[in-house]
């Protein structure tokens, strides 16, 4: 019986833990401001510091990356980034889409 009802709370722990919403964010900035070849991985990997997964930078020089809900970055927190690393907030537009 206790094999049971063990295997039952692996498989709700598991069914759980697939069902978690993940949030997929884009950074976008203006005057092409990815493009630096030195500051933009520096962003990248702050990023990944902060609790962002899978990070990557595409061909129209947007950063993309993942974060579950539990480790949500907020668009203030992200925009400190961008300001440590050297960036002009004001240039940046952030999206948020919950998957």
């Amino acid at each position: 019986m206790k094999y049971i009802a063990f295997l039952f709370l692996l498989i709700i722990q598991s069914s759980y833990s697939f069902s978690q919403t993940k949030i997929k964010y884009t950074v976008s900035a203006e005057a092409h401001a990815l493009m630096c070849p030195f500051l933009s991985p520096q962003f990248m990997a702050l990023l990944g510091k902060n609790g962002a997964e899978e990070v990557y930078k595409d061909d129209q020089l947007q950063v993309h990356f993942y974060t579950s809900m539990d480790k949500k970055l907020s668009n203030e927190r992200i925009f400190q980034l961008v300001d440590q690393i050297g960036y002009d907030p004001k240039l940046f537009k952030i999206t948020q889409v919950e998957e």
